[in-house]
């Protein structure tokens, strides 16, 4: 028993390192290495990045996935996120090695980053496009540029930018995802970190100096004339910023090619200052059962000024007959009668239709559009000026009860009619663009808190293009089954002030270029009328909308237009036009909100 207790004793002390054995095997043990810190994945843009890498002890660490710019040295990764890098996914990997084995650790971060972009408009001129930067500094009305991120209750977090005097803005810090740019009263769905709110018009505002105001008084003597009859129009057309025109309808003997008037207008504008005028003549013209005026003898003037003064201005000029061109106008009235049905709470009262055809003094290439865009009739109704756009195809609103009279226009088309060929005279240059508008509006009542009486929303469903060359009929369609907080948006409903989203499914056919939501809240208007007021406009491209926070107590009407336009890109552009273009509205019941 002595022995074998001396046995285990000696082997003891051998397994424990004692003699010489021992000593040859005291290397340490090799270990798989491990991670024991975790990296952060918040980030700016231009703001230092860094990550100290924490290992099990003996890792050798390497830098394996980074982006550009990222530097690894002593276990301290760094990185400066470029305005390139910001707001996007950027992918890290790293290892760590041992001579038993490696393991690696990978991250993603998304820096925050600054939104950028301008507001530069391109007017289009005599002499070519100018770029008129809009100056953020001289715009208080306008609150500056502002990014509202959606948080998770449903509420926004805004992020004020700030613009400046080239029309440049910027918005720093704003996370990556979808938020609202807004600019002003209009807010766009986008998750771009550059963004062009500039559009094309003609001519530039403020391209003239004023005066004071003072009484100017013209005397027009047109001649050459076509043969004056009952309906015509003289018009007197000076494309200034702004535009100036004078119509009149002759009081000459029916029959005589000569018109001479005066007026007496007030005005600011310095007419010793150049600008192109046109003298135009419209004479009435009927198609079947549509009539217009059109366009007859006229006189381009490329550089016009008064330099004998502003008060008294005489113009004596004869007026040239213009070249002939033609169309079939085809209308498809039967295509346009669904865009009315379930356009609303209630039925829709199809009302009037309308045309027109214009040009576009001196734009190539480009849309100008309505709101900023002198256009010259060629046919079509002459309400209020030949360079605006038609009265009667403006867009969707409610109209208070008794403010509001009807436009002139024709009977709704809904049946199919083919009108024949449709004859105008077109005398300018076939660089500038034709553009073709036909619209057909309907009314649809929506009652209004307070009043018996419902105010009445005008849906006007518009496509413009070039020339018809074929027959006229909707290019997109309404939008279908739209909800406000998964209710119908067609029944009256109640709503939590935060979190309201708006869905619908795209129309079928065409797919838009997105959509717009036009908010309108009860209120009084200032002659006491109790209407649905404008307050907001919303673009997305997408399907659905999550709404900035309304107003508790109030009620809610919401106009969706469906829009399609050949060059714009409502989460980068959306300003930028092209034809075709389509407009195709709906109106909600009233959403009150609690």
């Amino acid at each position: 028993m002595v022995f074998l207790a001396v046995l285990v004793v000696s082997f003891f002390l051998e397994a424990c390192g004692g003699g010489p054995t021992g000593a040859a095997n005291s290397t340490a043990v090799s270990l798989t290495p491990t991670f024991t810190s975790a990296p952060e994945t918040a980030a700016s843009q231009g703001a230092a990045y860094t990550y100290q890498i924490e290992t099990s002890p003996g890792s050798n660490v390497a830098l394996v996935t980074a982006p550009s710019g990222a530097t690894l040295s002593d276990k301290t990764l760094t990185w400066t996120p470029s305005a390139a890098q910001s707001r996007v996914p950027n992918q890290f990997s790293v290892t760590a090695t041992t001579a038993a084995g490696s393991a690696s650790q990978s991250w993603s971060v998304t820096p925050a980053g600054t939104v950028s972009g301008s507001w530069i408009d391109t007017y289009w001129t005599s002499n070519g496009p100018v770029s008129v930067p809009f100056d953020w500094s001289k715009a208080p009305i306008l609150i500056p540029p502002r990014a509202l991120i959606p948080q998770p209750d449903g509420s926004f977090q805004t992020l004020q930018g700030k613009g400046n005097s080239d029309g440049t803005f910027s918005i720093p810090n704003v996370p990556a995802g979808y938020y609202w740019l807004a600019p002003a009263g209009s807010a766009y769905w986008t998750s771009g970190s550059t963004f062009d709110f500039g559009s094309n018009g003609n001519p530039p505002p403020n391209g003239l100096s004023v005066l004071a105001n003072i009484t100017n008084t013209f005397t027009l003597n047109f001649n050459g004339l076509d043969a004056l009859r009952s309906g015509d129009e003289v018009v007197f057309f000076w494309d200034s910023a702004p535009p100036f025109s004078l119509v009149a309808t002759p009081a000459s003997p029916a029959g005589a090619t000569y018109f001479s008037a005066t007026a007496t207008i007030n005005s600011n504008l310095d007419f010793s200052q150049s600008a192109p005028g046109f003298l135009l003549q419209y004479e009435p013209e009927t198609f079947g059962t549509l009539s217009a005026l059109m366009l007859g003898p006229e006189l381009t003037i490329p550089s016009l000024s008064f330099p004998g003064g502003t008060s008294t201005i005489t113009l004596t000029q004869t007026l040239n007959p213009s070249p002939k061109a033609s169309f079939d106008l085809n209308i498809e009235g039967s295509a346009w009668v669904p865009l009315f049905s379930g356009a609303g709470p209630s039925s829709a009262t199809p009302e009037r239709a309308d045309l027109e055809l214009t040009t576009q003094p001196f734009v190539t290439g480009a849309n100008a559009l309505s709101t900023f865009g002198t256009r010259i009739a060629l046919l079509g109704d002459l309400q209020p000026l030949p360079a605006l756009f038609s009265a009667v195809c403006a867009d969707s609103h409610p109209t208070a009860p008794n403010s509001f009279t009807a436009p002139p226009g024709e009977p709704p088309i809904t049946t199919d009619q083919d009108f024949g060929p449709v004859q105008y005279e077109d005398p300018f240059p076939p660089a500038w663009p034709r553009v073709f508008t036909f619209c057909q509006t309907a009314s649809v009542p929506v009652p209004i808190p307070g009043s018996t009486t419902p105010i009445l929303f005008q849906l006007v469903d518009t496509q413009i293009s070039s020339v018809p060359q074929s027959p006229i009929s909707p290019l997109t369609g309404q939008v279908q089954n739209p909800t406000i907080d998964g209710m119908s948006l067609f029944v009256a409903e109640s709503v939590s002030a935060t979190g309201v989203t708006l869905k619908w499914t795209a129309p079928s056919g065409v797919t838009p270029t997105g959509y717009r939501i036009t908010v309108f809240v009860a209120g009084a208007l200032s002659n006491g009328v109790i209407s649905y007021l404008p307050t907001s406009e919303f673009y997305t491209a997408k399907t659905s909308a999550l709404l900035p926070p309304l107003q508790a107590g109030k009620t809610y009407v919401f106009l969706i237009t469906a829009i399609l336009d050949g060059a714009a890109n409502f989460e980068t552009q959306p300003n930028r036009s092209a034809l075709p273009i389509a407009f195709v509205s709906i109106v909600s019941a009233p959403i009150a909100v609690n």
